[in-house]
Formats: structure tokens, C-alpha cells, sequence
């Protein structure tokens, strides 16, 4: 224990805070919903429903981010090395990128037209509703969820499933402002394809407070914790009850994590289970 003390005193450690995203209302779009429901949702949006009900610890991505290598770009602990991939993330969210465009790009000048066809509203409606917030454009998450559950309540499946996505995307995918979804987060959502956004928003976020030595650490926590978690060994140290956060990650060596093939079919089974 006293080396696991020593490794753990030795990082020079900076102070991350989280906005938790207020979920309440969003997860009771979706608490009646069948199986059926879930699954035709999931046909287009893949599993990040699982990303909007997946707890967090949030001591354990604090203690993460506190291991990450700016330069190399990657989690360096005393012995391995770990870095999130395009696979992984496309693995977790159980999106093929083989089916898009792997390096999208945002579109620079986003019209309403593109939004009134995916969200099923007119153009009215898109101008009336889009606002600024915190210095960002966008929907408030309230007029969403209004939208959602009046599709939902005629049943406009289709339609339900986009603006249930959009909300998603905004709030736990890409959260900036609190209770609202702003424009980079639509034009993610628009493109089709979060995976290689979803990735480098978390190596953005861990940059932008490694050089600011702190903050509030915006990105999508549970896809993070997920992936980590793939990797962390199911006994010893990092699971006793005993140590907090920051002993768990410092007790990590090379043989005690879980190591595995990219193309390892058992690890996509554990991604979509997680």
C-alpha cells in the first residue's frame, strides 16, 4: 500500500468538475417505450439509449483524466499505455462506420430546410424556436421534448425517433449548455455519424483542461466510462471497496488490465452490453 500511496501523491493533480446532465425528463420520454420501439430506434441511432441510462462514477473519470498525456494523446500509467480508438467508439455506440463517410464535415452554413426534413416540422416552426443561449445557437431542450411528445402521443414513430436522437445527441453526446442543443450538436446529428466527433470531442475536452490545469470537463462521460471500464480488471485492487478512486487507477499495471484484438467478437459483445 505505501507504493500505491507514492505513485498516487507523485501526479501533480489538478482540480475537474462535471455538470451531470438533467436527465429526468428525457428518460421519461423513453420509460414506457416496448422493446419493439427501442429496437426500431435503435436501427438508425445504434445503442445510444444505452449511453443515456448508463451510470456513471464519476470519481473513476476524474482520476482518469488526471492520467492523460496531451502530447502523446493517450492515458500513460506506470506501465501501459491507453488510448480510446474510432473501432471502440464505433464498437460502444454499435455505429459501423464502413457505412458513412468516416472523416464527415460539418456543414459550415446550416439552413433550416435540412432541419425541417429531419425533425418533421416546417420552416416557421425552425426560425421561431431557434434561440441563443450562453453564446450558442440552437433549441432549447424543452421545445424538443415538447416536439417528441407530440409525435409520440399521434403516433409519428419516425418522427419521434429523430427529434428523441437530436435530444440525445445534445444533451448527453455533446452537453455544453445546460437544458439546451446547440448548433454543433444538430449538425453532428445531421451528418448522420457521431463516432469520429464523439472521439475527438473527448480528446478535445481532456486537451482544453490539461491546459488550463482544470475546469468543467465537457464530453460524453458515459461513453468514456464505458470504454475504460472494457478494459479494467474484474478483481484485485481496482475493484476492493477500500480505495478510493485515485488508489484504484494507481494499483493498474499491464497484466492486470484487460487486454484485447480489435476484431475480438467478444469484445463487441461486452461493448453492447455495457
Amino acid at each position: 500500500m505505501e507504493n500505491l500511496k507514492m505513485t498516487t501523491s507523485m501526479r501533480h493533480t489538478f482540480t475537474l468538475k462535471y455538470k451531470e446532465p438533467k436527465l429526468d425528463s428525457l428518460k421519461g420520454l423513453i420509460s414506457d417505450l416496448s422493446l419493439s420501439k427501442r429496437d426500431e430506434f435503435g436501427k438508425n441511432n445504434g445503442k445510444i439509449l444505452s449511453l443515456l441510462n448508463k451510470k456513471v462514477d464519476y470519481g473513476i473519470i476524474g482520476s482518469l483524466a488526471q492520467y492523460y498525456d496531451p502530447p502523446l494523446r493517450c492515458f500513460t500509467f506506470a506501465d501501459f499505455q491507453l488510448a480510446p480508438t474510432l473501432e471502440e467508439v464505433e464498437r460502444i455506440v454499435v455505429l459501423k462506420l464502413k457505412d458513412f463517410n468516416p472523416f464527415p464535415k460539418l456543414e459550415e452554413d446550416m439552413g433550416p430546410k435540412k432541419i425541417t426534413s429531419a425533425l418533421s416540422i416546417n420552416i416557421p416552426t425552425v426560425r421561431d424556436n431557434w434561440v441563443e443561449k450562453g453564446g450558442y445557437e440552437g433549441f432549447a431542450a424543452m421545445f424538443l421534448e415538447d416536439l417528441a411528445l407530440k409525435f409520440k402521443k399521434s403516433g409519428n414513430w419516425n418522427a419521434f425517433y429523430a427529434v428523441l436522437a437530436l435530444l440525445i445527441h445534445g444533451i448527453v453526446l455533446f452537453p455544453n449548455v445546460e437544458k439546451f442543443v446547440d448548433q454543433v450538436a444538430i449538425e453532428v446529428f445531421l451528418s448522420g455519424n457521431p463516432v469520429p466527433f464523439l472521439l475527438a470531442d473527448i480528446y478535445h475536452a481532456l486537451h482544453a483542461r490539461h491546459e488550463k490545469r482544470g475546469g468543467t470537463l465537457l464530453c460524453c462521460a458515459p461513453l468514456l466510462y464505458t470504454w475504460f471500464m472494457q478494459h479494467m480488471p474484474e478483481e484485485g485492487l481496482f475493484v476492493a471497496k477500500e480505495l478510493k478512486s485515485p488508489q484504484k487507477l494507481a494499483s493498474l499495471t499491464a497484466s492486470s488490465i484487460r487486454w484485447f484484438h480489435i476484431s475480438d467478437p467478444n469484445q463487441e459483445g461486452r461493448a453492447q452490453e455495457s
